[in-house]
């Protein structure tokens, strides 16, 4: 159990004024690089207390509508979407190599994550554009989508994700947030299910039924009013399982 591991991450740079409390308890940030979230101020910023806090930091491209936090589903050319998700990542590795780093892994946000986890065809477009930005880049997929498919098929490093604080349908997805109870805002309803998720290798659906989810991080929401009450909670209970904290990527 001493050398067992789970990454902890967390949405970040998304102007919650969260970030420097969150990054003493995650192990990976996913940074908004300017399109659902963000500008180059924001980038510069989290990455830095990225590096001193020791945290990897990931690109978190999303739809650039910057109205509806990238949570409204867009219907865009494959070549809108690539040039979309291009100019995110060329902008955030543009300051990540200004601090000396680089984009150690990628994670879609919002409506894309949710339409490309739905959507083997969208996933591929998505990822081929990050392909083309870096060949072997690691991607951070929903645990049983066709995002982890998609990636698998490009011949991507994919590391599996579950939510602490969402729920989840039946068939693997994330329960739409329009329905009751679709995120877990309590913390005695968090900690169960990153308790359970740890424990049994499955979350409890909305419905009540178990899936199982093969996960190498867990996420919670940074831009959650309780994130960072939430994130030190989180990391006490993974620490008293006896799982260490660290991220995928290095």
């Amino acid at each position: 159990m001493a050398d067992r591991w789970i990454d902890l991450n967390a949405d970040l740079g998304e102007g919650t004024g969260n970030d420097a409390a969150m990054m003493h308890y995650v192990s990976s940030a996913n940074i908004a690089c300017g399109g659902h979230a963000g500008d180059d101020d924001t980038i510069q910023q989290s990455i830095d207390l990225a590096l001193k806090n020791e945290v990897t930091i990931g690109a978190h491209p999303g739809f650039e509508d910057k109205e509806n936090f990238g949570r409204k589903q867009l219907h865009l050319t494959s070549a809108e979407l690539s040039n979309q998700i291009l100019r995110q990542l060329e902008r955030f590795e543009g300051w990540a190599q200004k601090a000396n780093t680089t984009t150690k892994y990628v994670k879609l946000h919002g409506a894309l994550a949710n339409m490309t986890a739905a959507d083997f065809d969208l996933a591929l477009t998505a990822y081929e554009a990050v392909k083309s930005f870096r060949k072997d880049m690691p991607i951070l997929a929903l645990a049983n989508s066709q995002q982890t498919k998609a990636a698998k098929q490009l011949s991507l490093p994919v590391f599996d994700e579950a939510f602490a604080d969402r729920a989840y349908t039946e068939d693997g997805q994330l329960a739409s947030r329009a329905i009751e109870g679709a995120v877990l805002t309590q913390d005695k309803a968090v900690l169960e299910q990153v308790t359970y998720l740890l424990t049994t290798g499955c979350v409890k659906t909305i419905s009540g039924g178990d899936l199982k989810l093969p996960t190498q991080s867990i996420c919670l929401h940074g831009d959650n009013a309780h994130a960072v009450h939430l994130a030190e909670r989180i990391s006490e209970t993974i620490k008293a399982l006896g799982i260490n904290i660290k991220s995928f990527a290095k």
